[in-house]
């Protein structure tokens, strides 16, 4: 028989096993599971966009902390704000939108999430035709739209919750899952330490890319956007048809 003791001094053992499937445990509310390679990619062209939009306008299109940042010095210091009020709003419109698509299929299929590749793609090529010389608002206003959907939209990728359109949150859980496979050594828990690096490294080479292209192209590095979804559908429909076959076989 157990003694009470050992039932006691096993209880924490389970309780932190559970935590540990818990945090592991992509988030039940995320409609769209991607891959590891499409999930980089999408942080990838978060960085990207918003390093071009900064060099270009001096505002983000998904990194909305700055943004707010941006505002409340703007008004205090009695500049120019609204260029920072646009995109918020914006951002919040593409996320109200993402929750009325979720009402009506709370999981994507295949060809919904196909669809809203091929519809961003159009809006990047659209923004990437406009001059030069297009207002700002141009690009940050449907931009946020973008970011607020695929944030809401795409949670998840490979096992892993992951935040689509910026890094702060990714680098949380980047060290969560390094101590989980620290503490609990498993194939598993390693594997989820190396995706969410892969998510953390995508970001940060999409904002070097578009610093850099932005410096060496101007103003058309923009299409380097529509080059990095573009890859991203292709990956993620090529998975889709692997996967497909290994149903079949």
């Amino acid at each position: 028989m157990t003694s009470a003791d050992d039932s006691n001094a096993s209880a924490p053992d389970t309780l932190q096993e559970a935590a540990d499937q818990e945090a592991a445990a992509p988030d039940p509310a995320a409609p769209a599971d991607l891959g590891i390679v499409e999930a980089a990619l999408m942080t990838a062209l978060g960085g990207f966009i918003d390093a071009y939009l900064f060099l270009h306008h001096g505002v983000f299109a998904f990194a909305q902390t700055g943004n707010v940042i941006f505002l409340a010095v703007a008004v205090v210091q009695e500049k120019p704000w609204l260029v920072f009020l646009w995109p918020l709003l914006a951002y919040l419109a593409g996320i109200s939108l993402a929750h009325v698509v979720r009402a009506f299929a709370p999981t994507l299929p295949p060809r919904a999430i196909e669809a809203v590749f091929l519809g961003q793609i159009a809006v990047f090529t659209v923004l990437a035709l406009l001059p030069a010389g297009a207002p700002a608002a141009a690009f940050v206003v449907p931009l946020a739209v973008v970011g607020g959907i695929r944030l809401q939209l795409f949670r998840s990728a490979g096992g892993i919750t992951f935040v689509s359109i910026a890094t702060t949150g990714n680098f949380m859980r980047l060290v969560d899952s390094i101590v989980r496979a620290v503490r609990t050594p498993s194939s598993e828990n390693r594997r989820l330490a190396v995706f969410a690096l892969l998510i953390v490294t995508g970001f940060i080479v999409g904002a070097f890319a578009g610093a850099a292209a932005s410096k060496a192209f101007g103003a058309p590095a923009i299409w380097g956007v529509v080059a990095i979804e573009t890859a991203g559908f292709i990956v993620y429909v090529a998975s889709r048809r692997r996967a497909r076959r290994r149903g079949l076989s």
